[in-house]
């Protein structure tokens, strides 16, 4: 399953790559605490979306665990796949289908994270700063901290 989860994040990364509009000096814990709302609306998105990949991998009569195998051959050049004709034709249809999901868990991840009263721009500056600076990750790992208790 984690090699889905790492399927699920290339799309999120597609939607939320990492963006320079602000420095990681600026951000208060205002902004902080819009991440983490933010970041927990993704993490439920993302978990809904990979239930949604699971069921279309497991409807076209593949194993989660043999797609992942696949799939991770298929985008690495150096690694050759090992698949019959009939798994590379399943691999390709189920990856159809995904790319087809992607728009619209898209657009839900947006407007779930526009709901948080953060931008998207905003939310990948965040997140550049936070894999870069120590201390706004402990900042932010004290608000994650603090957001659990409350629930």
């Amino acid at each position: 399953m984690s090699k889905l989860k790492a399927t699920t994040l290339v799309l999120f990364i597609s939607l939320f790559g990492v963006s320079f509009g602000q420095t990681k000096d600026k951000i208060t814990d205002a902004d902080l605490n819009k991440f983490a709302d933010a970041f927990q609306v993704i993490q439920i998105e993302n978990q809904k979306a990979q239930q949604q990949m699971s069921t279309v991998i497991t409807d076209n009569g593949m194993k989660i665990e043999r797609f992942s195998t696949i799939q991770q051959a298929a985008t690495n050049p150096d690694q050759e796949v090992d698949a019959t004709a009939e798994e590379l034709k399943k691999h390709r249809i189920i990856m159809a289908e995904i790319k087809k999901m992607q728009p619209a868990i898209e657009a839900k991840v947006e407007k779930a994270v526009a709901n948080t009263g953060i931008t998207v721009e905003e939310y990948q500056t965040i997140g550049a700063a936070l894999q870069d600076d120590e201390s706004l990750q402990k900042r932010f790992q004290n608000i994650m901290m603090k957001n659990a208790k409350q629930k």
